[in-house]
């Protein structure tokens, strides 16, 4: 079985605060007040957020869902991209059931898109393949791999509810042009809501739209199957995770 996640941001406390991993003391501020406060009172964001809890969790859902003959596939953003923090993040990954050579990694913008020696050397030691975009078949269909959404978005106004670097058009250039017929899945966004594109043929796979949980092949087949009524009549998101502002 093939499973798809992205946007783990691993060692990274200020998407752990978005997520609702704030400490408990703190837990009536934002993330983006949390960050200010932080910053005003000479603390360390990650000594007022739970980051450890969250690492775990996404790690103790994956390691519950995907087994040792499963394939795995990040679609990017292990990390903030710090070195400190991508290093910590590599480590926490070294927890996971599925081997080293079932697991594969598609770069995102906290990752290094320029592919450089030393990082890719790192991600290599975690993960068999490393590219900054991919393809693979599920079911009968040839989806396509990315971190992002496909490029015409990047041309037109962001839909509500995404981060705020979701359309920047510095990232249009890795992005893959939609032909028409292609299947996507991608990350990057956010978004709690899987199809935020209103593009049946486009699924966000990033663990804000799945409770935090990797994404088997046969969701992805049904979501596809089923995406114009998804579309049409979007699920409730889940209530403990809070979109990106």
């Amino acid at each position: 079985m093939k499973y798809f996640t992205s946007d783990l941001h691993l060692h990274h406390p200020f998407v752990a605060a978005l997520r609702g991993y704030t400490k408990p003391e703190y837990a009536h501020l934002t993330a983006a007040d949390l960050r200010e406060h932080a910053r005003e009172n000479r603390l360390k964001l990650a000594d007022m957020v739970d980051w450890q809890r969250h690492d775990h969790t996404i790690l103790d859902n994956i390691n519950a869902t995907v087994e040792e003959n499963d394939e795995l596939y990040v679609l990017g953003d292990l990390s903030t991209g710090g070195r400190a923090s991508l290093t910590g993040a590599l480590q926490t990954l070294e927890g996971l059931r599925v081997p080293r050579d079932r697991r594969h990694l598609i770069l995102g913008n906290h990752e290094d898109l320029r592919c450089g020696y030393s990082q890719m050397r790192q991600l290599l030691d975690v993960f068999a393949t490393v590219d900054t975009g991919g393809a693979t078949t599920i079911g009968k269909l040839n989806v396509l791999l990315s971190h992002f959404q496909f490029r015409h978005h990047f041309e037109q106004p962001a839909p509500s509810g995404l981060s705020t670097n979701a359309c920047d058009p510095q990232y249009a250039q890795y992005a893959f042009v939609d032909n028409g017929f292609s299947w996507l899945l991608h990350g990057h966004t956010h978004s709690t809501d899987p199809f935020e594109f209103a593009n049946p043929r486009e699924l966000n796979i990033g663990v804000d739209a799945w409770n935090m949980r990797p994404v088997s092949e046969e969701q992805v087949l049904w979501h596809f199957v089923d995406a114009e009524r998804l579309i049409s009549f979007p699920p409730e998101p889940h209530p403990t995770l809070k979109r990106h502002r």
